[in-house]
């Protein structure tokens, strides 16, 4: 991550899904994480988090953002864009060999024709006021190209059209580019 987004410090330490989810649904856990200096919060998910089960999210879930503004992965469109590409660079080394099966396992809506657009791939994330969605695509002529679109609010959740709006955005852009 380090490599691909321009303000790493903002996701230090990095988040897992379930300290993300603690923190957003726990009451007073995220106030707490936020009162600790930074230095300490490494710490902080390990004694505090950590041990918690995911259970304790139940009490507090809803469809309301929680602290989507200030504990988060903070990364930019051009940030994903940049990990994309990386990524892509990286699938070609035996290591890395899953990587392209797994980004294409599904594609979020989008109605790439696979013989114009034989590669696809996406990756997204959502919870109530954030929706990201990313895809990566090449031609059948090998020009590879990334969509990336964001969308948050930190008072509301999103209404439910903006997953559909935003993936015919990006058809109408890679429409563009192809």
């Amino acid at each position: 991550m380090r490599e691909w987004v321009d303000d790493a410090a903002a996701n230090e330490p990095f988040l897992t899904t379930k300290q993300v989810f603690l923190l957003h649904y726990v009451d007073g856990l995220a106030d707490r994480y936020l009162a600790t200096p930074p230095a300490g919060r490494a710490d902080f998910l390990a004694t505090e988090v950590d041990p918690r089960p995911m259970t304790d999210i139940l009490p507090g879930l809803d469809a309301e953002p929680h602290h989507v503004d200030t504990i988060e992965w903070f990364a930019s469109p051009e940030d994903v864009c940049s990990a994309f590409a990386g990524l892509h660079g990286m699938a070609t080394e035996p290591r890395a060999e899953p990587l392209g099966a797994i980004l294409s396992q599904q594609v979020a809506g989008i109605g790439l024709e696979p013989g114009d657009w034989p590669t696809v791939w996406y990756k997204g994330g959502s919870e109530p006021g954030v929706l990201t969605l990313g895809w990566l695509a090449t031609t059948d002529e090998g020009e590879t190209f990334v969509v990336e679109a964001m969308v948050s609010d930190p008072d509301a959740a999103l209404a439910e059209d903006v997953i559909t709006d935003l993936v015919a955005l990006a058809e109408d852009a890679f429409a563009l580019l192809g």
